[in-house]
């Protein structure tokens, strides 16, 4: 076994297992596991920001397994998480992992 199929066999066994960090979500209508990462959006930027008096934008980043997922969404694309509409805007595929970040525009 090459380290390349122990860091696949992690994805599923560890990284997305819902007993150690995944929590089950329904993204695009299909439930699935993925990690919501609150901690490395707030290190990219703040959560919420201001546009204009009383309208922020919420930005949410998640992991989820690619072989899961399927094809790494366009940023752009309007993508449903826990049915709330998001844009994406930053698509990573990372060792089989993709990294999405979302935003939606809220008042």
């Amino acid at each position: 076994m090459t380290f390349k199929d122990i860091v696949r066999k992690d994805v599923t066994d560890t990284f997305m297992n819902q007993n150690e960090f995944g929590d089950k979500h329904n993204v695009d209508g299909e439930d699935m596991t993925i990690i919501i990462d609150n901690n490395e959006m707030l290190e990219r930027e703040k959560r919420y920001k201001a546009l204009e008096e009383g309208i922020y934008t919420k930005q949410v980043l998640f992991y989820v397994s690619a072989t899961v997922f399927g094809r790494l969404p366009s940023i752009g694309r309007i993508l449903k998480l826990d049915g709330r509409s998001y844009k994406v805007t930053d698509a990573i595929r990372e060792d089989g992992i993709y990294s999405i970040s979302l935003e939606a525009v809220k008042s």
